[in-house]
């Protein structure tokens, strides 16, 4: 009978032990598809990864060689790369909150304490699609800020009505506004309390949607950034560090499915902060360059 029972013990701490690897393993294969997918969806460039490694014991996701494509036609194959990208989970991890929902399902707010990229290239060029001088960067800044509007009108009131204006030639951009209930209106005192808590669950609807998941990262950095400028055959190098990026999402987190296309959208805007800056654009006019 003992033998039995330390038989049965065995069994069951092996059976145990395959079945925590092997959700493991797919927790990975998941983070990893998460990130390519969201990328690629976002910015319709093919983006790749090599590897998602989670660790239960540090509670530190790494993520190893993502790069994301360049738009076609232009010098570089490659728009802009990270070589190692780790995020640490906060001390309390995981925040349950009621959704407001008829259903009354249960939103889960996952913390990440930090998010950081140790290095980041990317390389900026004139985009030869576009009638204006935008660069690669400035069109794919326009292209993930479209579609996180067209997913998340009520986070982008303004663009979301500029986008519903074009569809809809014959309304104007102020009665799009209307139309997408997003404009600023003044509110008539109420007294009764029950009313003023269900207008309240019914905005944060809302501006939450129907996401179970949610994330909010405290605060993302990047390590160390190289910016390579192609413009008129001449190329400026461009190096910055300890770049900080803030924190992303409220206390109500951002949608699982949106944090790529913001992440994306921060990044570029930097990219396009230090490309447009005063001093890039005197060195790059200039007649002779050194990178």
């Amino acid at each position: 009978m003992n033998k039995l029972a330390i038989l049965a013990f065995a069994l069951l701490l092996f059976f145990s032990t395959m079945l925590w690897y092997l959700a493991n393993g797919s927790l990975n294969d998941y983070l990893k598809s998460q990130v390519i997918l969201q990328s690629q969806y976002y910015s319709a460039q093919e983006a790749t990864l090599l590897n998602a490694d989670f660790s239960n014991n540090t509670g530190i996701a790494q993520f190893t060689d993502f790069s994301l494509s360049n738009i076609n036609g232009l010098t570089q194959p490659i728009l802009f790369k990270a070589d190692n990208i780790s995020a640490q989970l906060a001390v309390v991890p995981i925040q349950e909150l009621n959704s407001p929902s008829i259903q009354k399902k249960t939103t889960t707010i996952v913390h990440v304490k930090e998010l950081r990229l140790g290095s980041l290239h990317a390389w900026s060029e004139q985009s030869k699609s576009s009638e204006t001088d935008c660069t690669n960067v400035e069109e794919l800044f326009e292209k993930v800020s479209t579609r996180l509007a067209m997913d998340y009108p009520a986070l982008y009131p303004q663009i979301s009505a500029e986008f519903y204006a074009k569809m809809y030639p014959e309304r104007s951009e102020k009665l799009a506004l209307e139309d997408l209930d997003i404009q600023q209106r003044v509110q008539e005192v109420e007294t009764n309390r029950a009313i003023i808590a269900s207008k309240e669950a019914k905005q944060k609807k809302r501006l939450l949607g129907k996401a179970l998941t949610r994330v909010t990262i405290s605060s993302v950095i990047i390590d160390e950034l190289t910016l390579t400028i192609i413009k008129d055959n001449k190329i400026l190098t461009k190096n910055v560090k300890d770049i900080q990026l803030g924190s992303f999402g409220d206390e109500n987190g951002l949608d699982s499915n949106q944090l790529g296309g913001e992440l994306l959208k921060q990044i570029l805007y930097k990219l396009i902060s230090i490309e447009k800056s005063t001093v890039i654009k005197r060195q790059i006019n200039t007649p002779h360059i050194e990178s």
